[in-house]
């Protein structure tokens, strides 16, 4: 293997590395693994596709459809920063073709190193939020995670690298491939790392506080169970499970202010925005629970948009523009004056790029669902209801990281062979195997 592959695939482990740390080393890791990849495929000049680049094509699809609405956007300027977060979407499929033999043989090293650096960003998280919280009063050392109302746990101080909602669907992400290591790979020697790494990953999806991804969560854990009682067929431990997985609900929906349906009592993991004093007590402030249902109200505006524009759509670099203008003839000032974005993915891809890009989106999720109800691929079947999820409740291709995780979980994802079929051939599945 020549130098420049080398440094290819050294780029690569980089690049799943950094995923959850600042989003410009993700930026700056991705274009230098763009260029060293295609220097290192010599005399071939374009990617062979095969039976496993539909997914890759389609996302190059889609990135091409945001690329011309630019060219229909009157603010060409705003128009190229957004397309700059669409970029995963056109780099890492193309890479994906040129190199698929070396990312089907290299899957399982790729999918412990993208958990390795989301864990290794947690954890970093946590020390941090540690050390802040030590204080030299009348020169003694104490340890205090509050500034005032403040605690340097809560998902706004403790998310120091990623957007909150994005680093918690990492996480559960995390929880996800765990759980398949468990249930579909010889790992008996390493359980106790897993494990580990699941405590650690549940403790920051608490903690980030993101409602989507904690219900996301839960979700992934009951259909866990389900799984492993129709391999396994271990009545009195699938139970035990669900008793467990139940347990931890109630834990996350009565000790988590976030997740509480409409409470007026605030716990101890507040942030000063979220509170306000009513005759001395600690209350929640009406504006975080109005948070909740402006999205909906949101939405309405969106459909609106949608109505005129389905045909070609806004274009990238006019939709946010007009939404915002909306927002405020619709009477939502505050997303007017706070600039909000869409916050569903779906209706803001068909108000941005119209039918065809709406289609070209839908293909990719239809693709991917497909080949996992095909291969009976838990994987990717929880990647896709992870993602799918977050999408109703988030833009997330307004950011980078959010666009790369989306492209990246997939065509990881989407690589993993049919381990429950493997099973099912070696047996009854009373025993895990490799």
């Amino acid at each position: 293997m020549d130098r420049l592959k080398k440094c290819f695939f050294f780029l690569t482990m980089l690049t799943l590395a950094i995923v959850a740390f600042y989003p410009v080393l993700s930026e700056v890791a991705v274009t230098l693994l763009f260029v060293v990849g295609i220097l290192a495929r010599r005399g071939s000049v374009l990617p062979k596709i095969g039976n496993s680049s539909l997914l890759p094509v389609l996302m190059l699809a889609f990135f091409c459809v945001a690329a011309i609405s630019l060219l229909f956007s009157f603010d060409k300027a705003e128009g190229a920063t957004n397309l700059h977060t669409y970029i995963p979407f056109a780099v890492i499929p193309i890479l994906a073709m040129y190199y698929d033999n070396e990312l089907q043989s290299n899957k399982i090293r790729l999918l412990k190193i993208l958990s390795g650096g989301i864990l290794a960003a947690s954890a970093l998280c946590l020390i941090l939020a540690v050390i802040r919280s030590f204080y030299i009063i009348d020169g003694h050392l104490v340890f205090n995670p509050y500034i005032s109302y403040r605690n340097q746990f809560v998902y706004t101080y403790l998310s120091v690298f990623q957007y909150t909602n994005t680093f918690a669907m990492m996480a559960v992400f995390v929880v996800v491939i765990m759980i398949w290591a468990l249930m579909f790979r010889n790992v008996k020697r390493h359980r106790w790392l897993i494990y580990s790494a699941i405590a650690l990953s549940i403790l920051m999806i608490f903690l980030l506080s993101s409602r989507t991804n904690v219900y996301a969560l839960f979700a992934v854990l009951y259909y866990s169970v389900l799984i492993f009682y129709i391999r396994y067929k271990r009545l009195i431990q699938s139970l035990l499970l669900v008793l467990g997985v139940t347990g931890l609900f109630v834990v996350f929906q009565t000790c988590n202010y976030r997740v509480m349906n409409l409470s007026q009592t605030v716990t101890s993991y507040i942030t000063e925005e979220d509170i306000v004093l009513d005759n001395g007590y600690v209350v929640q402030h009406p504006e975080s629970i109005e948070g909740v249902n402006i999205r909906f109200k949101m939405w309405e505006t969106g459909f609106k948009l949608v109505k005129d524009y389905w045909v070609t759509g806004c274009g990238i670099g006019d939709y946010k523009v007009i939404l915002r203008i909306n927002y405020l003839l619709d009477g939502l000032e505050e997303a007017y004056h706070k600039c909000y974005d869409q916050h569903n993915q779906y209706i803001e891809t068909l108000g941005t790029f119209g039918i065809l890009g709406f289609a070209l989106f839908a293909a990719i999720m239809l693709s991917a669902i497909y080949q996992a109800y095909k291969r009976r691929n838990y994987l990717l079947f929880c990647c896709l209801m992870l993602l799918a999820l977050n999408m109703l409740l988030e833009s997330m291709f307004n950011r980078y990281s959010g666009s790369l995780f989306f492209v990246v979980s997939i065509l990881l994802a989407s690589t993993v062979e049919n381990e429950t079929q493997k099973l099912c051939e070696n047996g009854n599945g009373s025993e895990i195997t490799q």
